[in-house]
């Protein structure tokens, strides 16, 4: 089965649940899709788990949450619905983390490159992550448009990573 990653303007699809983050000399899971929202006729419904190991940005505080449960994080706290998680750290209006798992009918409203990879690929689920967090040391925020790791922005990328998405800077996609 594929799923499809939507970071800002970017899709990264994958056969597995994982996202890691690579700082050039080693690789840290950070979020793990443990089962997807699934609406089921006659039964109880699947909802979404994850697993997420991050830090605050502000303070750089550990923040682990194992399915769905802040299992340590100074002050966060979740916000659940059958098909989203979000991750909120006290006196913050948005969210840490925030993973949303898209209705079919709300493909329309995607880039269009990101729509023609969902056509010819067939993913499902399909996630869209937003945040603003660190893993590994480095700075991650994630909005509707763009994507930042540190000082790099990316946009408009697409990606197959058949074991996993693995993000990383541009200074260390080139060895600079």
């Amino acid at each position: 089965m594929k799923h499809a990653f939507i970071f800002g303007t970017n899709v990264f699809l994958s056969n597995h649940r994982t996202i890691s983050y690579n700082d050039g000399d080693s690789s840290t899971v950070f979020l793990t899709i443990r089962s997807f929202y699934h609406k089921n006729h006659g039964s109880p419904d699947q909802e979404l788990v994850i697993d997420a190991d991050i830090h605050t940005v502000d303070d750089h505080h550990p923040v682990r949450v194992t399915g769905n449960m802040v299992q340590d994080g100074a002050d966060v706290h979740t916000v659940t619905e059958p098909n989203r998680i979000r991750l909120y750290h006290a006196n913050h209006a948005e969210p840490m983390l925030d993973v949303y798992q898209l209705d079919r009918h709300e493909y329309a409203g995607l880039s269009s490159h990101i729509t023609n990879e969902i056509h010819s690929q067939h993913p499902d689920p399909v996630f869209t992550i937003k945040g603003n967090f660190k893993v590994a040391g480095s700075h991650i925020y994630i909005e509707n448009e763009r994507m930042n790791i540190d000082h790099d922005s990316f946009a408009n990328g697409v990606e197959n990573f058949p074991d996993g998405v693995t993000l990383l800077t541009s200074e260390k996609v080139h060895g600079h």
